[in-house]
């Protein structure tokens, strides 16, 4: 029944043919070919198949009626073309496409003036288009929350994320997950696996010199071989459960000198024959219940290797890019309101915290790119640690001004973005941006709240707290008499800069798993 429903649209120059056609002539993160995306669509459609015919196992007496079958899995369609042609391009480039599915289809789509057919599923009862935000609960978190690294806010972008990957998980196909670096690729993998109780999870750091050698390491690690009439077969070493190996940073091995990379072209073989020699008694091993993902940034950033088409038709691909400002909203305006239970003087202004901070980042951002400077890289991550650096702040003090926040707010906004700037008029740039920012979100700080310089440290009482250069220079003149007479007898001159870099080094070093990188002539 599925296959009559479907058929009438995979004819000679029918609706798939023209998705195809279109999709082609669309940007992809990777090189575009009609046998990696027409197995991405196949994937998520027998994942649609599969829905139908569990629903109708789960509901014997009342079985999906023709009608509503033929709804659904016409939608389903679009859905699978979307998602398996579309996977692998950015979000301008999914939108135009799913704004130019409407012309090519008969299919009742969601009005094309509304919101991009993108923001939509299809429910399986109905048959009909719902959208995915109607799915996004609305959560708050306790206050000792906001600095665990694995809790997941849930978004528009990580619930469809998650439905694709679901679909592919379950098919056990291989997938790619690309994006740049803090896009959030493995914190959406993650997320979805915690949500399949059948799947163990193993990490392997690719590198440039990886080689096969560490995926036997791994098997060796956590299956188990076993003898059966058919031959020696390779199974996780945990009953019923499946194992997924994701290769993290997969497109970073070099190629040999004939052009192959021997792990990639390994995993190949593992997916497409199933199985390989075992090295130490040259037998065929079969694998089961064993499955690959893997992540990489996009093959144009430095020290990236193309991956061969040969291996990429095996593995649908989704371009996880960076979440657009309304996400970000949604996910630090949760963490915001948490961190400011410490203090319940300010708690009404967790929104103006948020919005200012979203704002800033993305004007940043839009500013500054890898094309002036390599390392003017600026990510969500950047707004992470901007709210770790404010929890551990606050976390000690009973209360605060709302002068003393936007100081701390600016503080911080300034460490993480403008210490990575190169020129005066950079610097300068980022520090007229916060000041214009801060005082639009939170009017009624007075001007002497951001007063430069802006210094915070704990060396002058127990707590991280603002304070004045000439009280910190005494502080640090008194403590080096000692350095002097101990370490070194040469007396050091503490010019402003000194003081700046030594409380910036500080800041750093003080936090969870602080590191910095010093950069100067």
């Amino acid at each position: 029944t599925a296959v009559d429903i479907l058929k009438p649209y995979f004819v000679s120059d029918g609706f798939v043919q023209k998705a195809l056609n279109l999709a082609a002539n669309h940007w992809h993160v990777m090189d575009f070919t009609k046998i990696r995306v027409i197995e991405s669509m196949f994937a998520l459609l027998n994942k649609g198949v599969s829905n139908v015919l569990d629903y109708n196992e789960n509901h014997p007496d009342f079985p999906m009626s023709r009608d509503t079958m033929e709804k659904y899995l016409s939608k389903w369609l679009v859905f699978a073309i979307l998602w398996g042609f579309g996977g692998s391009m950015n979000l301008a480039g999914r939108m135009s496409f799913a704004k130019k599915l409407h012309d090519i289809t008969d299919i009742q789509l969601p009005s094309a003036d509304g919101p991009s057919l993108l923001d939509y599923e299809v429910r399986m009862e109905e048959g009909d288009w719902m959208l995915w935000k109607k799915k996004v609960p609305q959560i708050e978190i306790e206050t000792h929350k906001v600095v665990d690294a694995d809790l997941v806010v849930p978004t528009v972008d990580t619930i469809r994320h998650t439905e694709v990957l679901c679909s592919w998980l379950s098919e056990h196909r291989p997938f790619l997950l690309c994006g740049p670096p803090g896009s959030g690729k493995t914190m959406t993998l993650m997320s979805t696996l915690r949500a399949m109780t059948d799947m163990e999870m193993c990490f392997l750091n690719f590198s440039s010199t990886t080689t096969p050698e560490l995926i036997l390491k791994t098997f060796d690690h956590y299956c188990e071989y076993k003898r059966t009439p058919n031959g020696v077969v390779l199974r996780p070493s945990i009953p019923n459960k499946w194992l997924v190996v994701f290769c993290d940073e997969i497109n970073l091995p070099t190629a040999d000198k004939y052009g192959t990379q021997r792990v990639i072209t390994f995993l190949r073989q593992l997916t497409e024959q199933g199985g390989f020699w075992r090295p130490s008694d040259r037998s065929w091993v079969d694998l089961e219940r064993i499955q690959f993902v893997g992540a990489c940034n996009p093959p144009t950033d430095a020290g990236r290797y193309p991956l061969s088409d040969r291996f990429l038709r095996h593995a649908p691909l989704i371009l996880v890019d960076f979440p657009g400002a309304e996400s970000l909203k949604q996910i630090y305006g949760t963490f915001n309101r948490a961190l400011l239970k410490l203090v319940p003087s300010l708690r009404g202004h967790a929104d103006p915290l948020t919005e200012a901070m979203v704002e800033f980042y993305s004007c940043c951002q839009e500013r500054f790119t890898a094309d002036q400077q390599p390392h003017y890289i600026f990510s969500p991550r950047e707004l992470t640690r901007w709210k770790y650096a404010m929890f551990e702040a606050l976390k000690p003090l009973d209360s605060m001004t709302i002068d003393q926040f936007v100081r701390l707010f600016a503080h911080e906004g300034l460490r993480l973005f403008q210490d990575r700037l190169v020129t005066v008029e950079e610097r300068k740039w980022c520090d007229d941006t916060i000041d214009e920012i801060a005082y639009k979100h939170f009017p009624s700080a007075s001007p002497k709240a951001l007063e430069r310089p802006i210094l915070f440290s704990n060396y002058l009482s127990k707590h991280y707290v603002s304070v004045t250069q000439e009280e910190l220079r005494q502080h640090v003149l008194a403590r080096l008499k000692v350095f002097y007479e101990e370490e070194l007898n040469v007396p050091l001159v503490v010019f402003d800069s000194v003081l700046d870099h030594i409380l910036r080094i500080d800041r750093v070093l003080r936090q969870p798993l602080g590191h910095l990188l010093l950069v100067g002539a």
